[in-house]
């Protein structure tokens, strides 16, 4: 009998990608100058000093994005996934496993990179803008990716629409523990590569310092 497929969803921003893909169009928009409040208001979000919503809406408060700017930080997003994460992905597909994107950042910047990543269409979850013609007016709060507790949800609905051996969850921020709090995942591991945020390095039973830190916990 074939066992059924361990199913271990990734985190986009600062896991797959070596950027926050938001802060990258933000900053494409506005300029250097604006890159530490950028920082700042992810950073709340990330460690919970913030709700996930507040921090999403605090930033495209920053500046009024357009879809023109939206496509072209898109573009440039797939010259940014950290490194050692395609080969990762491909041995984790190899033995089996199913690999999903959950992603608190935007579907139409990141559908690209995670093509690329060789996520399909029913493997990503991420959030929505909302659109006012051609320049993003918010976002669709009915989705639960748009806060806290967005992320169990995703996780317990791909439970009950297949069965899967473990489910493990990886990531950077509070959002990505929560899987593991709510008992949505199995396993959890922090990934600190490139953005240590302590108030998960201090929860998280397993965390990765390193891409080979990572490969490891999911390898062996």
């Amino acid at each position: 009998m074939i066992s059924a497929p361990r199913l271990v969803c990734f985190d986009v921003d600062s896991t797959l990608l070596a950027v926050e893909s938001l802060d990258f169009a933000l900053t494409r928009k506005l300029g250097p100058g604006a890159a530490e409040t950028i920082e700042q208001l992810t950073s709340g979000g990330m460690n919970g000093t913030l709700s996930f919503r507040q921090s999403l809406i605090a930033r495209l408060d920053l500046a009024t994005l357009k879809r023109a700017d939206i496509a072209a930080a898109a573009v440039a997003l797939r010259d940014h996934v950290t490194p050692g994460m395609p080969a990762l992905l491909a041995a984790l597909r190899a033995r089996g496993d199913r690999a999903c994107a959950i992603s608190g950042g935007f579907a139409d910047l990141l559908r690209l990179v995670l093509r690329d990543l060789g996520f399909g269409a029913g493997d990503i979850f991420a959030n929505t803008f909302q659109w006012e013609g051609e320049i993003v007016a918010g976002i669709d709060v009915a989705n639960p990716l748009s806060d806290n507790g967005g992320k169990p949800e995703v996780l317990e609905r791909l439970r009950r629409q297949q069965d899967h051996s473990a489910v493990w969850m990886v990531g950077d921020g509070v959002t990505d523990l929560e899987t593991l709090n709510r008992g949505a995942a199995d396993h959890f591991i922090g990934f600190g590569a490139i953005a240590r945020r302590e108030a998960v390095a201090e929860r998280a039973p397993d965390y990765a310092d390193t891409i080979d830190d990572l490969r490891r916990f999911l390898l062996g």
